[in-house]
Protein backbone atom coordinates (compact mmCIF):
# COMPACT_ATOMS: atom_id res chain seq x y z
CA UNK A 1 0.00 0.00 0.00
CA UNK A 2 1.43 3.33 -1.07
CA UNK A 3 0.97 6.11 1.47
CA UNK A 4 2.54 8.98 -0.47
CA UNK A 5 3.46 9.79 -4.05
CA UNK A 6 5.80 12.51 -5.31
CA UNK A 7 3.47 13.43 -8.20
CA UNK A 8 0.32 13.74 -6.09
CA UNK A 9 0.55 17.55 -5.96
CA UNK A 10 0.89 17.70 -9.75
CA UNK A 11 -2.31 15.67 -10.15
CA UNK A 12 -4.21 17.91 -7.73
CA UNK A 13 -2.93 21.07 -9.46
CA UNK A 14 -3.98 19.77 -12.88
CA UNK A 15 -7.48 18.92 -11.61
CA UNK A 16 -7.97 22.23 -9.84
CA UNK A 17 -6.82 24.19 -12.89
CA UNK A 18 -9.37 22.32 -15.01
CA UNK A 19 -6.80 20.63 -17.21
CA UNK A 20 -7.52 17.07 -16.07
CA UNK A 21 -7.34 14.76 -18.07
CA UNK A 22 -7.65 16.39 -21.51
CA UNK A 23 -5.23 19.31 -21.34
CA UNK A 24 -2.51 17.99 -19.08
CA UNK A 25 0.66 15.99 -19.64
CA UNK A 26 -0.08 12.47 -20.93
CA UNK A 27 2.69 11.09 -18.75
CA UNK A 28 0.86 12.43 -15.68
CA UNK A 29 -2.41 10.80 -16.80
CA UNK A 30 -0.57 7.52 -17.40
CA UNK A 31 1.07 7.77 -14.00
CA UNK A 32 -2.31 8.38 -12.30
CA UNK A 33 -3.79 5.34 -14.05
CA UNK A 34 -0.99 3.10 -12.70
CA UNK A 35 -0.46 4.74 -9.27
CA UNK A 36 -3.22 3.84 -6.85
CA UNK A 37 -2.71 6.93 -4.67
CA UNK A 38 -2.70 9.42 -7.57
CA UNK A 39 -5.73 7.75 -9.15
CA UNK A 40 -7.74 8.13 -5.93
CA UNK A 41 -6.56 11.72 -5.46
CA UNK A 42 -7.57 12.57 -9.04
CA UNK A 43 -11.02 10.99 -8.61
CA UNK A 44 -11.70 12.86 -5.36
CA UNK A 45 -10.35 16.17 -6.73
CA UNK A 46 -12.57 15.86 -9.83
CA UNK A 47 -15.66 15.39 -7.66
CA UNK A 48 -14.73 18.32 -5.41
CA UNK A 49 -14.07 20.59 -8.40
CA UNK A 50 -17.40 19.63 -10.02
CA UNK A 51 -19.30 20.35 -6.79
CA UNK A 52 -17.53 23.68 -6.43
CA UNK A 53 -18.37 24.72 -10.01
CA UNK A 54 -21.98 23.65 -9.54
CA UNK A 55 -22.32 25.77 -6.40
CA UNK A 56 -20.72 28.71 -8.14
CA UNK A 57 -23.15 28.48 -11.07
CA UNK A 58 -26.14 28.01 -8.79
CA UNK A 59 -25.29 30.89 -6.42
CA UNK A 60 -28.25 33.28 -6.43
CA UNK A 61 -27.44 36.85 -7.34
CA UNK A 62 -29.82 39.28 -5.65
CA UNK A 63 -31.86 41.73 -7.66
CA UNK A 64 -30.50 45.28 -7.82
CA UNK A 65 -33.55 46.65 -5.99
CA UNK A 66 -33.00 44.24 -3.14
CA UNK A 67 -29.33 45.24 -2.88
CA UNK A 68 -30.35 48.92 -2.81
CA UNK A 69 -33.01 48.25 -0.17
CA UNK A 70 -30.55 46.37 2.05
CA UNK A 71 -28.03 49.20 1.69
CA UNK A 72 -30.68 51.76 2.65
CA UNK A 73 -31.72 49.72 5.71
CA UNK A 74 -28.10 49.36 6.76
CA UNK A 75 -27.48 53.10 6.31
CA UNK A 76 -30.51 53.93 8.46
CA UNK A 77 -29.35 51.48 11.13
CA UNK A 78 -25.86 52.96 11.18
CA UNK A 79 -27.29 56.49 11.31
CA UNK A 80 -29.54 55.64 14.24
CA UNK A 81 -26.63 54.01 16.04
CA UNK A 82 -24.50 57.11 15.47
CA UNK A 83 -27.36 59.31 16.70
CA UNK A 84 -27.74 57.39 19.96
CA UNK A 85 -24.09 57.69 20.96
CA UNK A 86 -24.34 61.32 22.19
CA UNK A 87 -27.44 60.43 24.21
CA UNK A 88 -25.56 57.56 25.83
CA UNK A 89 -22.77 59.93 26.78
CA UNK A 90 -25.31 62.47 28.04
CA UNK A 91 -26.98 59.84 30.23
CA UNK A 92 -23.61 58.86 31.68
CA UNK A 93 -22.67 62.46 32.42
CA UNK A 94 -26.10 63.11 33.94
CA UNK A 95 -25.77 60.06 36.20
CA UNK A 96 -22.34 61.24 37.36
CA UNK A 97 -23.72 64.72 38.06
CA UNK A 98 -26.67 63.31 40.01
CA UNK A 99 -24.36 61.20 42.12
CA UNK A 100 -22.15 64.25 42.71
CA UNK A 101 -25.10 66.43 43.73
CA UNK A 102 -26.47 63.75 46.07
CA UNK A 103 -23.08 63.32 47.72
CA UNK A 104 -22.67 67.10 47.94
CA UNK A 105 -26.08 67.54 49.56
CA UNK A 106 -25.30 64.70 51.95
CA UNK A 107 -22.00 66.40 52.80
CA UNK A 108 -23.75 69.71 53.44
CA UNK A 109 -26.50 68.10 55.46
CA UNK A 110 -24.21 65.89 57.55
CA UNK A 111 -23.24 68.57 60.12
CA UNK A 112 -26.91 69.32 60.71
CA UNK A 113 -27.72 65.65 61.11
CA UNK A 114 -24.74 65.16 63.42
CA UNK A 115 -25.75 68.11 65.60
CA UNK A 116 -29.31 66.77 65.74
CA UNK A 117 -27.98 63.40 66.83
CA UNK A 118 -25.83 65.09 69.45
CA UNK A 119 -28.87 66.99 70.69
CA UNK A 120 -30.83 63.77 70.98
CA UNK A 121 -27.93 62.18 72.86
CA UNK A 122 -27.89 65.04 75.35
CA UNK A 123 -31.58 64.66 76.01
CA UNK A 124 -30.94 61.04 76.83
CA UNK A 125 -33.46 58.28 76.85
CA UNK A 126 -36.27 60.53 78.04
CA UNK A 127 -38.90 61.95 75.76
CA UNK A 128 -37.89 64.67 73.40
CA UNK A 129 -38.54 68.02 75.03
CA UNK A 130 -39.75 71.06 73.23
CA UNK A 131 -36.31 72.66 73.62
CA UNK A 132 -34.65 69.72 71.85
CA UNK A 133 -37.26 69.80 69.11
CA UNK A 134 -36.68 73.53 68.64
CA UNK A 135 -32.91 72.90 68.53
CA UNK A 136 -33.36 70.30 65.78
CA UNK A 137 -35.89 72.30 63.78
CA UNK A 138 -33.37 74.86 62.46
CA UNK A 139 -30.88 72.38 60.94
CA UNK A 140 -33.68 70.18 59.62
CA UNK A 141 -35.33 73.15 57.90
CA UNK A 142 -32.04 74.06 56.25
CA UNK A 143 -31.50 70.46 55.14
CA UNK A 144 -35.05 70.25 53.80
CA UNK A 145 -34.59 73.44 51.78
CA UNK A 146 -31.34 72.11 50.30
CA UNK A 147 -33.02 68.79 49.44
CA UNK A 148 -35.95 70.54 47.78
CA UNK A 149 -33.62 72.79 45.78
CA UNK A 150 -31.56 69.78 44.66
CA UNK A 151 -34.72 67.93 43.68
CA UNK A 152 -35.97 70.90 41.69
CA UNK A 153 -32.63 71.15 39.89
CA UNK A 154 -32.71 67.41 39.13
CA UNK A 155 -36.17 67.73 37.60
CA UNK A 156 -35.88 71.09 35.87
CA UNK A 157 -32.33 70.82 34.45
CA UNK A 158 -32.99 67.79 32.20
CA UNK A 159 -36.22 69.37 30.97
CA UNK A 160 -34.40 72.61 30.18
CA UNK A 161 -31.64 70.73 28.35
CA UNK A 162 -34.22 68.72 26.39
CA UNK A 163 -36.14 71.83 25.37
CA UNK A 164 -32.96 73.67 24.43
CA UNK A 165 -31.61 70.82 22.29
CA UNK A 166 -34.86 69.71 20.65
CA UNK A 167 -35.36 70.75 17.03
CA UNK A 168 -39.09 71.32 17.22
Amino acid sequence: MITECARESEVVSAVLMGAWPDRCDEALVAHASHCEMCGEVAAVAVVIRAASEHERREAPVPVAGQVWWRAAVRARLEASHAATQPMTWLHGITAALVIGVVLGVAGLAWPSIASGVDTVKTVGATLLTSEAAAAMAGPLQTTLLIALAAGAVLVIAPLAIYLALSDE
